[in-house]
């Protein structure tokens, strides 16, 4: 590393003549900036900054006015950047928003109202800064334009997912958080990512509960515990979706929704035995008789389905071989029904989880006796 400032010195003139005048000024001014942006201003120099920019700013609106946009636009840059200490550079900062909003640049607006609301806590335009955000990312959101030369989507899901995200950060106390968040569940949703879906809809429900946004969200989180559900040869996943459907219910009473859940309560169960039905017939095929009785127990605990009746069919099959006395221990092995209100415990430990059936194609799933 070189220490003398001799070196130093006679390099950074080569670079301001490799430049050229006007850059290397340029170049200069702005190291110059940086120093200045972290130099305490005193009340006087201060003062003196904002009435400067107050003129500067009343120049500029009087442009817009006659109708020189782009000599505006240009001048409310200048303003937000060369006085970002001043109440007028934040209200230059919000107006030079406002013009690449109105150019089409929705993107760069964005970014500029995200650091007036950072850097202007107190701005007179900070519910519209954040309105304005939350409107531009709703338009990328919904927007049918394609991405460059029409290939792909106009903006990218993690972009989106970003944008609304800093809006709920932002603006925690308002509308516009809640609403982000249901988005970003949205987006997630879209692109498949079912459990970072569910994972934003909680926390509508955890952050704003009593909510129409949490209604919303609960509401959500149980369609895609269907989804998951649908995907899984686990009772486990009903059982998730039977609970986040009760949940909604117990909250929301008096939402039309509820009767909607409350009548697919019934089918999930269905859905639910079966699993646990033919996971019993692939044991009891497997020659595994104990570990089919664990299942067809389950089934038969809920009579009503219509597998309930089936599985105590195999069990009386299964009653005239020997038993090695271990069935009744295992009673209660699937935990907690939320709908029958079983008086068992939850087993929790990783390998106490009995292996589901393999796919045809597949070797026997090893036994657990």
């Amino acid at each position: 590393m070189i220490r003398d400032t001799r070196y130093l010195l006679p390099g950074l003139a080569v670079l301001f003549l490799s430049l050229g005048t006007g850059t290397s000024q340029a170049f200069l001014g702005g190291l110059l900036k940086r120093g200045d942006d972290k130099k305490v201003l005193s009340a006087e120099e201060l003062s003196s900054q904002e009435s400067r920019a107050a003129a500067e700013l009343a120049q500029a609106r009087a442009e817009e006015n006659s109708g020189k946009i782009r000599q505006a636009r240009d001048a409310y840059k200048s303003i937000s950047r060369n006085y970002s200490r001043t109440e007028a550079g934040g209200q230059a900062k919000f107006d030079y928003g406002r013009m690449l909003e109105a150019s089409g640049k929705q993107r760069d607006a964005f970014d500029e109202y995200q650091s007036l609301i950072t850097n202007f806590r107190n701005t007179p335009n900070f519910s519209e800064a954040v309105k304005r955000q939350f409107d531009i990312a709703e338009a990328l959101r919904t927007t049918d334009k394609k991405g460059f030369l029409g290939v792909g989507a106009a903006i990218q899901p993690s972009k989106l997912i970003e944008m609304f995200e800093k809006i709920s950060v932002s603006a925690p106390f308002t509308e516009y958080a809640p609403k982000s968040l249901l988005n970003v569940g949205h987006v997630r949703t879209e692109v498949g990512e079912t459990a970072e879906a569910i994972q934003a809809y909680q926390s509508v429900v955890d952050k704003f509960p009593d909510t129409e946004y949490a209604s919303d969200a609960q509401y959500r989180i149980f369609k895609l515990r269907g989804v998951k559900a649908e995907k899984s040869n686990s009772p486990v996943e009903d059982r998730a979706q039977v609970e986040a459907g009760l949940d909604f219910v117990n909250r929301n009473p008096e939402d039309q929704r509820a009767d909607e859940i409350k009548s697919n309560l019934q089918r999930i169960e269905e859905r639910s035995m079966e699993k646990l039905y033919n996971t019993g017939l692939f044991y009891e095929k497997s020659d595994k008789p104990d570990s089919a009785r664990v299942y067809f127990r389950e089934v038969v605990k809920n009579p009503s389905t219509p597998w309930a009746a089936k599985a105590q069919q195999r069990l009386n099959a299964l009653d005239n071989l020997p038993q090695e006395g271990a069935v009744e221990k295992k009673a209660g092995f699937f935990g907690l029904n939320p709908l029958k209100k079983d008086k068992v415990e939850m087993r929790t430990s990783a390998d106490e989880v009995v292996p589901l059936p393999a796919p045809a194609s597949a070797a026997p799933a090893p036994a657990t006796n």
